[in-house]
């Protein structure tokens, strides 16, 4: 039977662990010296090793001939836990078996000694998903655990567990696996199963995967199934939906340039091509990591289009540093947002505020007649003279309507009329610094949260800063002097009085 890449080289012993030295190297001087804890606890990111490490740790501690730092691999006992299927190496996934109740059926068969094994061990993955009444039962069986029991947790957010957990375990921190590493074992597996692929695309897996050797793998194969015979970068990029280099250089080139109809342009027909926003925004992220390395020095040999990186030259280090932030931000925020291409072009507005250069008009030297270069020059002072007025005069409209509340209210219910009628509800404050403050009586709690809701709010800002040009933040607060008509001493005596409540409220 076909067995998928990600179980077929699944580490069987310490040596065969990628990475993890200081974790693995600990645990079998554990073993040497007989100093075996009875709760262990393997924290890192997905895909590193944490449960593996936890089965090999079982099987070196029940192998026959242990424990010892090397199992055998070859006895009932090593056997059935590589299989699944050994009755003194329980695994319990802490995702689905999260309840008490579960965990009570734990502590009742703790008392019951191993079928045939040295120890009863529990191995729990993604222990951190356990309800709070959980980790109080698990929390007595921890404290004076019967000689024969251990515990292997596995997590990926060990922020979650309760202290109270955390201080009876012994503690492994497992990081990501570095790209040497993660390129050494691929490169292993493609030998064994004769499969040709270039380094680029080894580095690409890389990158994508984030350090996690398990999702590596899986897309190897998932890659070797696609690709027509050597692997190449294009079929690695092609399955994983990135979009084009150019098209990512472009819309960065636009930003700095300025120039928002074609940035959103360039931005839009990625996504109508099928592309990800957030592999588009990762994409960013990449290119301006590359800039800042060939900036600082850091890097030399890098695959960098000169053009594009002639952009980004003379901009400040910090400036580039705080953009990458802002994308980073945002890359967060569209997964959970309902309108993500909304958040994109507020991310494009905002990236051309920070990095957007100033056009300065260079007035290039003419080697002709002296009279020629003296006529061009009278035109162009005067092309700048007319300029500078209109700017004056734009400048001069944007400050008569910035403030203008109302207006802004009619151009925010061209585009979504109830929101235009929660904010009516409030009143128009005050504006400090980047903040408009919009207050709400109690009464109008409703229109209040109508108007905090992230999209909304977006919306909001958004439509302000095509009308003034510049980025404010809505704040809306409650009115604390407010009363509502349910505070009214009457109104509660009424309601006391008859033993009822309030279900509905009109004015």
């Amino acid at each position: 039977m076909y067995k998928v890449l990600a179980r077929k080289y699944r580490p069987q012993t310490f040596e065969e662990v990628c990475g993890q030295r200081e974790v693995v190297e600990t645990l079998k001087k554990t073993i040497q010296l007989k100093r075996i804890a009875h709760a262990y606890l393997f924290a890192g990111p997905r895909g590193v090793g944490k449960t593996t490490i936890a089965r090999i740790f079982a099987k070196a501690l029940n192998c026959v001939e242990g424990p010892i730092p090397i199992p055998c691999n070859k006895c009932d006992s090593c056997i059935e836990i590589t299989n699944s299927s050994s009755l003194d190496v329980l695994e319990i996934d802490g995702a689905s078996q999260r309840g008490i109740d579960e965990i009570r059926s734990l502590r009742e068969n703790v008392n019951l000694l191993p079928a045939k094994s040295r120890f009863k061990i529990y191995i729990i993955d993604e222990v951190h998903m356990l309800t709070d009444p959980a980790f109080n039962a698990l929390l007595k069986t921890l404290e004076e655990p019967p000689t024969y029991i251990k515990f292997f947790f596995a997590t990926t957010a060990p922020e979650k567990i309760p202290p109270t957990i955390i201080s009876r375990c012994q503690r492994f921190n497992l990081k990501p696996l570095k790209k040497e590493e993660v390129r050494k074992k691929l490169t292993e597996i493609c030998e064994k199963e004769n499969i040709e692929i270039e380094d680029k695309a080894i580095d690409e897996i890389y990158e994508f995967c984030e350090g996690s050797l398990r999702d590596a793998i899986s897309l190897l194969e998932q890659i070797f199934i696609f690709s027509e015979g050597k692997i190449k970068l294009e079929d690695v990029k092609n399955l994983l939906g990135f979009p084009e280099e150019k098209s990512v250089e472009d819309i960065l080139k636009n930003i700095v340039d300025k120039n928002y109809i074609e940035s959103i342009k360039n931005f839009h027909k990625l996504v109508s091509d099928g592309k990800d926003p957030v592999l588009i925004l990762e994409n960013m992220i990449r290119k301006i990591k590359n800039v800042i390395a060939l900036k600082v020095g850091l890097l030399e040999n890098i695959d960098l289009n000169p053009d594009f990186f002639n952009c980004f030259k003379d901009l400040e280090i910090e400036k580039i540093f705080e953009g990458v932030n802002y994308i980073i931000e945002f890359k967060d925020r569209i997964r959970r947002e309902r309108d993500p291409l909304l958040m994109c072009e507020i991310l494009i507005l905002k990236l051309i505020q920070l990095l957007g250069k100033e056009k300065i008009l260079e007035k290039t030297p003419d080697k002709k007649e002296e009279n020629f270069e003296t006529i061009f020059d009278i035109k162009l002072e005067e092309e700048n003279r007319k300029k500078e007025k209109i700017q004056e005069q734009g400048e001069k409209k944007k400050e008569e309507r910035e403030f203008n509340w109302e207006k802004i209210l009619q151009e925010i219910k061209k585009t979504k009329p109830t929101l235009e009628a929660a904010l009516r509800e409030g009143k128009f404050e005050k504006i400090e610094g980047e903040n408009i403050y919009i207050s709400f009586e109690k009464k109008y709690n409703f229109h209040k949260s109508m108007v905090e809701t992230p999209s909304n709010k977006i919306n909001i800002e958004k439509i302000i800063f095509e009308y003034t040009g510049k980025n404010y933040k809505i704040i809306p607060i409650l009115n604390e002097n407010s009363r509502s008509i349910i505070e009214n001493p009457e109104v509660k005596k009424i309601v006391e009085f008859f033993n009822g409540e309030i279900i509905q409220v009109e004015e």
